[in-house]
């Protein structure tokens, strides 16, 4: 079949299968006005929540970074719980959601309230592309086919949010200040058992500590001047045989052996305090920094620690950030779902656009030659002569009405079934 490609074709087209438009458009007209009269219309209702900031924000910097550094996790968190499954069907069956439609499982109708619950943080526009923007607050909005049920739903929500946002506030601050309290004593009981273990070493190793080198050095430097002297007068005692007894050359020089033994003994002693410094030194650095290292980190956590205990006095108080009811939902006086006349004239002129491309498909795959045009086209043969096909007149009424000579005559009316081959035989 050749393609359509004049207006008058098309024309054509049309008047061939008026019929076809008529019955495809008429039937998809009456399947959109009984689906626009059979929808349900849908309700909408939406509650407001407002996220106050602290009112004691100023004073207190660090608590306040501690419960709302996180804001928007929260919300998210927040959001999570109310879209679990347990509550969720704690809502359905507390206003006894989609009683009409029993063959909803419980699954489907928490499937179907979650469809139509939306919760959207309400965000400055001119702030929103900061990674850290906080939310001022918080719209929830309902849809369902019930108006009072919308709106109770709605506030049933938003009472939930407010109960679990007052909950999370007060857990958070809580556990924040169990944790620093927690962590306070195990650091003071580390730094307690450091303090003792380096006072033992320190003990132990006191000659080899970095504070007593210095005075080990001079220490050594006096004991080798004291064994010099000590040998050189032994040597001046042995070798002074003339002027002294054997007695008490004997005496003398033994005296002076047992010094010099005393002092090669404290020489040894400070020689290896000497050689053990390294060590010690090595030693007793890891452990001052260790000390160091618990020592801040007792006064970091002692620092957060009062600010957590400040947060949560504040929280008890409600002058920390709260969740506070802007706008409650109200029972809504009109349906906010396409009217049913707008459906119905979309369905209509779908139906007809449908119809329209129906029959233009049946033309396509239709292998009839209908005009010299098309015989040429697809045979690449120009028609000599055309023969006109001869139609029979038309009456004036697609159903034959009869005429009064039919009447005179005594013949009988066409049946519909034969008024219909009469039409088609015209085509």
């Amino acid at each position: 079949m050749s393609p359509l490609i004049s207006l008058s074709s098309l024309y054509r087209v049309i008047r061939r299968r008026a019929f076809f438009i008529c019955v495809v458009a008429l039937c998809g007209s009456i399947l959109s006005v009984l689906y626009a009269l059979n929808r349900p219309a849908t309700y909408e209702a939406s509650a407001v929540i407002q996220i106050e900031a602290p009112q004691v924000a100023a004073a207190l910097p660090g608590s306040t970074a501690i419960a709302t550094s996180n804001n928007r996790n929260r919300l998210k968190l927040i959001e999570q719980k109310l879209m679990s499954r347990d509550s969720v069907a704690a809502v359905v069956d507390k206003f006894d959601l989609f009683s009409r439609e029993s063959s909803l499982t419980e699954g489907e109708k928490v499937a179907s309230l979650r469809e139509s619950v939306e919760i959207v943080e309400l965000i400055d526009p001119t702030q929103a592309w900061r990674p850290d923007v906080q939310p001022s607050g918080l719209v929830i909005t309902v849809r369902l086919d019930n108006a009072v049920q919308t709106a109770e739903v709605a506030n049933e929500l938003l009472a939930q949010v407010l109960v679990e946002g007052k909950k999370r506030s007060e857990s958070q601050t809580t556990q924040t200040l169990a944790f620093f309290e927690t962590e306070e004593a195990r650091i003071s009981a580390a730094i307690e058992a450091l303090e003792i273990e380096f006072a033992r070493y320190k003990e132990q190793n006191a000659p080899s500590l970095p504070s007593a080198i210095a005075d080990q050095r001079e220490q050594l430097a006096r004991l080798r001047t004291n064994q010099l002297e000590l040998e050189n007068q032994l040597i001046q005692i042995e070798t002074s045989s003339e002027r002294l007894r054997a007695e008490e050359r004997a005496r003398q020089a033994d005296i002076l052996r047992q010094q010099v033994a005393l002092v090669n003994e404290r020489l040894a002693v400070v020689e290896m305090a000497l050689a053990k410094a390294p060590e010690v030194e090595r030693v007793f650095s890891l452990m001052s920094r260790q000390l160091e290292q618990l020592q801040a980190e007792y006064q970091t956590v002692t620092t957060r620690r009062t600010e957590a205990a400040m947060a949560r006095q504040l929280e008890s108080q409600d002058q920390f950030e709260r969740f506070e009811v802007l706008e409650t939902a109200l029972v809504p006086d009109y349906a906010v779902s396409s009217g049913k006349r707008k459906i119905a004239m979309a369905g209509g002129v779908a139906s007809l656009l449908v119809a329209l491309g129906m029959a233009f498909l049946l033309e396509l795959m239709s292998p009839v030659l209908r005009t010299s045009r098309h015989v040429e086209n697809e045979l690449d043969i120009r028609p000599v002569v055309i023969i006109p096909q001869l139609k029979k007149p038309r009456r004036s009424s697609w159903f034959w009405r009869a005429t009064p000579a039919t009447l005179a005559t005594g013949a009988a009316p066409l049946t519909f079934k034969a008024r219909i081959l009469d039409y088609l035989s015209t085509i």
